[in-house]
C-alpha cells in the first residue's frame, strides 16, 4: 500500500482515512494526523486563495484593456505576484483527493509551492526589466 500523505509504500502497521470520495491508505497516525489537518486547511483557505487568483487575473484584462505605453505590462506582472504568492501561501489547488494515490499530499504541496515561487521570481524579474528597460 502506498500512504496518501508522504508517499511511503508500506506493508503493515498503516491504517484508513475517510475523506468525502473514498477511503485512503496512510502509513502512521502521524500522517492521518497531517492528513486531517490539510484537510482542515484546506477547507479554511481555498476560498483565499482563488479570490487571490481572481483578482491576479484583474491585472490580465488592466494590461489588456486599459493600460497603454511602457507600463502597459506592470498590472499583468503584479496579477502574476498576486497569484504566485497566493499558490505559495495556500498550495490546495487539487480538487480531487484521488490525485493523491499518484502524487503524495507533501509532494504536490511541494510542487505547487515551487511553481509559485517560479512565478513571483519571473513576475519580479519582468517588473524589475519594466523599469531599467524604459
Amino acid at each position: 500500500m502506498k500512504c496518501v500523505y508522504c508517499g511511503k509504500e508500506y506493508e503493515t502497521g498503516g491504517s484508513k482515512i475517510n475523506v468525502s470520495n473514498g477511503v485512503f491508505d496512510v502509513c502512521s497516525n502521524e500522517c492521518k494526523k497531517n492528513v486531517v489537518d490539510y484537510l482542515n486547511k484546506d477547507k479554511e483557505y481555498k476560498n483565499r486563495m482563488y479570490i487571490m487568483i481572481f483578482f491576479g487575473s484583474i491585472g490580465f484584462i488592466l494590461s489588456t484593456f486599459v493600460f497603454s505605453g511602457t507600463y502597459k505590462l506592470l498590472p499583468m506582472y503584479v496579477g502574476m505576484l498576486i497569484a504566485g504568492t497566493a499558490l505559495i501561501l495556500y498550495p490546495y489547488i487539487f480538487s480531487s483527493f484521488i490525485t493523491f494515490t499518484h502524487y503524495p499530499i507533501v509532494k504536490a504541496t511541494r510542487a505547487v509551492k515551487l511553481f509559485g515561487v517560479l512565478i513571483d521570481i519571473l513576475s519580479l524579474v519582468f517588473i524589475v526589466l519594466t523599469f531599467v528597460m524604459r
